[in-house]
């Protein structure tokens, strides 16, 4: 990161984090300036910090403890998938971990992959997945595909990997999720770290209104507009219709003068 920073012209980087570090973004301290945006994801209590401070600076998108979700049909693999659960789990004890699929077979056999991979885990991660697995992860059983596409489409997961037979199939019916990992080559881990795709997703469901950080999350538009006298002459007659419409007699009034004087007109 701190290559990346000098490497685009960044001079200030402060070693700072967790619901006080966004305070003293949002407010400033003796040492940093108050900022105007703060983007990036933390824990929950960044999360929280960022939404108290909302009216003050622009926070962008919720981004808290990670989440993977994994959409899998009979043709996947089941040592694969439990290697994949894993991934976003190990980050905290706070993560999401789930597989959905309509496969009770397969459904089985990852259940029991998983309790060797675990196990096998070294600490502290190990216990961040046991945490995980206990209290907000596991595997989704469904009736069919359709109704496994419905569960997708509402927890509008962070991160969602699809390990089915035709995945160009099902994109046009997932609408809800931070970035969709096509395919047994593009775990959670290589998103991570090296496909380009930005990481810095939506999560606790606000995939459903929010995009992944892009440049445009870093940018602020003014809209600048100037209307020539012709232009002017052409829309003096609808505006004043939808003005006195709408009750405002004075927005009427301003064009109706502009357009008495004849001033306009003789640019026509």
């Amino acid at each position: 990161c701190l290559y990346a920073a000098e490497r685009v012209g960044v001079r200030e980087v402060y070693r700072i984090g967790g619901a006080q570090g966004i305070a003293a973004l949002a407010f400033g301290t003796a040492s940093i300036p108050p900022v105007s945006k703060i983007l990036g994801p933390g824990s929950r209590y960044v999360a929280a910090a960022k939404r108290l401070v909302s009216s003050l600076v622009d926070v962008g998108m919720p981004a808290g403890p990670s989440e993977a979700m994994i959409l899998a049909d009979r043709t996947a693999d089941p040592r694969l998938l439990a290697l994949d659960l894993l991934i976003e789990a190990e980050h905290g004890s706070d993560s999401a971990a789930f597989l959905v699929t309509p496969d009770p077979s397969l459904a089985e056999r990852v259940a029991g992959l998983l309790t060797q991979r675990v196990a096998s885990t070294p600490e502290p991660r190990r216990t961040y997945i046991t945490d995980v697995f206990n209290h907000y992860g596991g595997i989704i059983l469904t009736d069919t595909m359709e109704e496994a596409i419905a569960v997708v489409n509402a927890f509008a997961p962070e991160h969602l990997q699809l390990q089915v037979e035709h995945p160009f199939d099902l994109l046009g019916q997932l609408h809800h999720a931070g970035e969709i990992l096509i395919g047994s080559c593009t775990p959670f881990s290589v998103a991570n770290y090296a496909t380009g795709a930005n990481a810095v997703l939506p999560t606790g469901g606000y995939a459903r209104t929010y995009s992944p950080v892009s440049v445009r999350d870093f940018l602020k538009y003014t809209s600048v507009v100037q209307v020539t006298p012709r232009g002017f002459v052409s829309l003096q007659k609808p505006v004043q219709v939808l003005a006195e419409y709408e009750g405002f007699p004075s927005h009427a009034q301003a064009v109706i003068e502009r357009t008495a004087t004849g001033e306009y007109n003789s640019h026509v």
